[in-house]
């Protein structure tokens, strides 16, 4: 029996990853009109060692980011996604180009930026309330009293209030993911950078901080730069993902996200978001490559069956 007789048979029909609805188009729209936090033009980033010629890390990249916006960043391994985030955190000089930040050059760390990264970076000795003052305190010029208060209140916001008097130690990766954020926002900088910071939790904590992290960044004002290798998480979070090629990372696209806000789980299985997704597997991981990519065979049994 045919497709056409058969509609079970019939491949899916996915939309195009372009189609927006009106109202996505509007929100797209008043996005554009807001500042510019972040631009980034024309960035180079090379490394040398002894006897080898320099690696490029990345290759003129050009983009920008706008006020509030949450923006991923994704690509295949090798293409300069944490070095991207280092550099716009100042962790790392630039070989060119020109990043601002407001208007203003980046040289340097600032507080005007928070990092959170993937593996757990809060002090084991201190209680979690104590690792959120702690920046209050040295960097902000607070009184312990005024940073205990604005630390409780950070606590609050990512629902964390029960465990404040607890040590790292005795918190899931989860919640010490959600201290991290809560001691990069006690700083209020113009801009959260996080380093593929849910990447080492186990699948359904990822998931539950994923919403998490959308409750906490709607309820403040930041604008987020996200690096991740999981395209679902990309789709699932970004208003607009930064699409990078490897050796060297180069922009490839910079993809508007059609899936209407506020997202929600279900939307995984939405046309818009098979879409994105679909578009995003396509750049990345092209077929013509994963069918040249493959390993040599070696047969190491006897066993007569077949496993495929």
């Amino acid at each position: 029996m045919s497709a056409e007789t058969n509609p079970a048979a019939a491949p899916l029909a996915v939309p195009s990853y372009l189609d927006q609805a009106p109202e996505v188009s509007a929100r797209f729209a008043r996005i554009k009109q807001r500042p510019v936090i972040l631009e980034v033009t024309e960035l180079s980033k090379s490394f040398s060692s002894p006897n080898r010629p320099p690696t490029v890390a990345l290759d003129r990249v050009s983009f920008q980011v706008h006020r509030r916006e949450l923006m991923c960043v994704i690509g295949p391994s090798g293409c300069g996604k944490s070095t991207l985030a280092r550099l716009v955190a100042g962790l790392e000089p630039m070989t060119g180009g020109e990043m601002l930040l407001d208007g203003k050059p980046i040289h340097g760390p600032g507080p005007d930026r928070g990092m959170v990264f993937q593996s757990y970076t809060l002090f084991p000795w201190l209680t979690v309330l104590k690792n959120v003052m702690f920046g209050l305190e040295v960097g902000g010029g607070m009184s312990h009293a005024e940073a205990e208060q604005d630390a409780r209140m950070w606590l609050e916001v990512v629902g964390l209030t029960k465990f404040a008097q607890a040590y790292p130690h005795q918190l899931s990766g989860g919640m010490k993911q959600r201290a991290a954020i809560a001691r990069a926002l006690a700083n209020r900088p113009r801009m959260l950078l996080m380093d593929e910071p849910l990447g080492a939790l186990d699948a359904q904590t990822r998931c539950q901080m994923q919403s998490y992290l959308l409750q906490i960044w709607r309820q403040v004002d930041i604008t987020i730069l996200f690096i991740t290798h999981d395209l679902d998480e990309a789709v699932y979070l970004s208003d607009r993902i930064l699409i990078l090629d490897a050796h060297p990372g180069r922009v490839r696209e910079v993809m508007e996200v059609a899936v209407p806000r506020p997202r929600s789980a279900e939307q995984f299985l939405s046309p818009a978001f098979i879409a994105a997704r679909h578009h995003l597997e396509e750049l990345i991981h092209p077929r013509a490559a994963q069918a040249a990519d493959k390993l040599p065979v070696f047969r190491m049994t006897v066993v007569g069956d077949e496993v495929e």
